[in-house]
């Protein structure tokens, strides 16, 4: 034990050079800033990275439901009520919600758009938290029949306010002798809402389902039905309850999994890559390391070669710079995991503020659909982006440890 707190005091010397090693200083100094930046950074973008998809499937999942239930055929979900009962045997069920979707045509006063309309009952949309939290504009309690809700996106698109009038043009029109022609209908724009997701706020218009109903041409029946659950994770559980319930009613269901899954593997890849490419900063403050010791060991032969002499075995000697590095290593991870947990949570101000000073737009939302950068930290990612830290600080010991103790004492004094 006393030789370990005389390796300890003999590093502690050594990583506080003076007179013609404050070269090793610098060194040091660069390897202190390139770990602790490299950490800082790495946390940033990890926390970014949780952020990016933790959104994306909160509001993706808050509008689309856990597990989605569509007919075996064209016609819809027509034995609704049945399909009710069922689902409400299952304990983990919260919520279910019948919708009817298609494509239509979205004309303004001067513009026109392509858009998803949603028939929803007035009920439906109220319990739709993630819509009914985020109206900018209006309202959408008790949505009747000639009004809709659309995204604040479409409403900038089409110069369109509360109170105004839409233009639905649909496909699913009327035979005729001439061909289907297609069917259109006016509404009010009763509410604008806007989750922050450019795709939802740029697409969706919300309809009663009577109206949803006569514009697609269709009877009492319902496109799908969504089910939301007390438990997420829980989705495929209860989807292999659910298939079992409603097997005798002609439907099939798939989990959110099931129907983002090329969204969730491409934002694990892209986060796995950013991991890997971003510690390459730590793998070249670890090289800085390695070289900053065999400067120190070449310069402090002579002393090393005394204590072994004086009866301080190879591995004390070679423990001596195992600690320097690791002192290093610890005090700038330290230092980067602060300013990673510090600088996190404000990553959205930095990049308006850099937008503002460059006048460039950084995270379009055109591009990665939502309107602002979020960030979530996570504790796994601090250990992990510190254990490598660590683990590169200890690696880039080796090799100058092994140099310290590879010339005999002797020889070495000999040819001071």
């Amino acid at each position: 034990m006393n030789f370990f707190f005389l390796e300890w005091w003999i590093s502690k010397r050594y990583l506080k050079p003076t007179g013609k090693e404050r070269f090793f200083s610098i060194i040091t100094l660069l390897s202190f800033f390139g770990i602790s930046s490299g950490v800082t950074i790495l946390i940033i973008v990890m926390s970014v990275m949780n952020g990016l998809r933790s959104e994306l499937f909160d509001k993706i999942i808050g509008l689309n439901g856990h597990i989605l239930i569509y007919s075996k055929t064209d016609k819809g979900i027509e034995n609704s009520s049945k399909i009710y009962e069922k689902l409400n045997e299952i304990p983990e069920v919260k919520n279910i919600i019948p919708i009817l979707e298609a494509q239509v045509l979205v004309m303004g006063k001067d513009q026109s758009s392509g858009a998803l309309v949603r028939g929803v009952s007035p009920e439906t949309l109220n319990s739709l938290e993630i819509i009914s939290s985020n109206i900018l504009m209006g309202d959408i309690k008790n949505i009747k029949q000639g009004e809709a809700v659309i995204g604040s996106r479409l409403a900038s698109l089409l110069g369109l306010y509360i109170g105004n009038n839409i233009n639905l043009l649909s496909p699913r029109g009327i035979n005729s002798p001439f061909g289907i022609i297609p069917r259109s209908l006016s509404f009010d724009i009763k509410g604008i809402f806007e989750i922050g997701m450019s795709d939802y706020d740029g697409s969706i218009v919300f309809l009663n389902i009577d109206d949803a109903r006569q514009i697609l041409n269709l009877e009492n029946v319902y496109g799908a039905i969504e089910v939301i659950l007390d438990d997420a994770d829980t989705s495929l559980l209860v989807k292999d309850k659910v298939d079992l319930k409603l097997k005798d009613y002609g439907v099939y269901s798939r989990d959110w999994r099931e129907t983002n899954s090329s969204l969730a593997e491409a934002m694990m890849v892209e986060k796995n890559v950013m991991l890997l490419v971003l510690s390459l900063i730590l793998i070249i403050a670890g090289i800085n390391i390695a070289s900053g010791l065999v400067m120190l060991i070449k310069d402090k032969g002579r002393e090393i070669s005394i204590l072994r002499a004086m009866g301080m075995n190879k591995f004390g000697a070679s423990r001596i710079f195992i600690i320097s590095g690791l002192k290093i290593g610890f005090f700038s991870t330290f230092w980067g995991i602060f300013f990673g947990i510090i600088i996190s949570p404000y990553v959205e101000e930095i990049r308006l503020f850099f937008s503002y000073i460059f006048q460039v737009t950084f995270f379009n939302p055109e591009f990665y659909f939502l309107s602002k950068l979020p960030s979530e930290l996570k504790f796994s990612d601090i250990f992990l982006i510190g254990s490598i830290s660590m683990l590169m600080s200890f690696l880039s010991t080796i090799y100058p440890s092994y140099r310290a103790i590879a010339r005999d004492p002797a020889e070495a004094l000999r040819n001071e």
